[in-house]
């Protein structure tokens, strides 16, 4: 069973956020006392973050998908389905080759995928060499010249790189 998340769900984690527990009196604030009640309080401030960052992550896709109707999105699908049947590279290592194609450094791309710093130059390198590229760089020009990588997948809404 999946939960769907509805306006007024969201409207709860709106108006959510981190409660501290009560003060012994009045007008006082509440500290904590205990190195266990300091590491709660530091979690409770990095969830609070993160709720924040999901809704804003849901808004935007919400504005994205409320712009294009259902049958586009399912006709671009099937296109980019289509231009990538004859892509040597899988999605892990054409994000990749998108991510050198902005001149992410592979440091960012590592933070941005979650991954580590060691797969993101592995993948490189296995694109590179399942395109038979001499580098990186020729990758992108080979992936961009196929039609596997185009300038939508690569640049952000406004045209600006992501």
């Amino acid at each position: 069973m999946t939960a769907t998340l509805t306006d007024r769900h969201l409207a709860q984690l709106r108006i959510a956020g981190l409660a501290r527990p009560r003060p012994p009196y009045p007008g006082q604030e509440w500290k904590p006392r205990t190195p266990a009640e300091e590491h709660l309080l530091s979690e409770g401030h990095r969830l609070d973050r993160l709720r924040l960052l999901l809704l804003e992550e849901i808004g935007r896709l919400r504005r994205q998908t409320a712009c294009a109707p259902r049958a586009q999105v399912i006709a671009a699908a099937v296109r980019k389905a289509e231009r990538l049947r004859e892509c040597p590279l899988s999605p892990a290592l054409l994000a990749v080759v998108a991510a050198a194609a902005v001149g992410e450094a592979p440091e960012d791309t590592a933070r941005r995928l979650c991954l580590s710093y060691e797969s993101v130059k592995t993948n490189r390198q296995r694109a590179v060499s399942r395109l038979g590229a001499r580098s990186m760089t020729h990758a992108v020009a080979l992936a961009l010249a196929h039609g596997w990588l185009l300038a939508e997948d690569v640049l952000g809404d406004g045209g600006e790189a992501r």
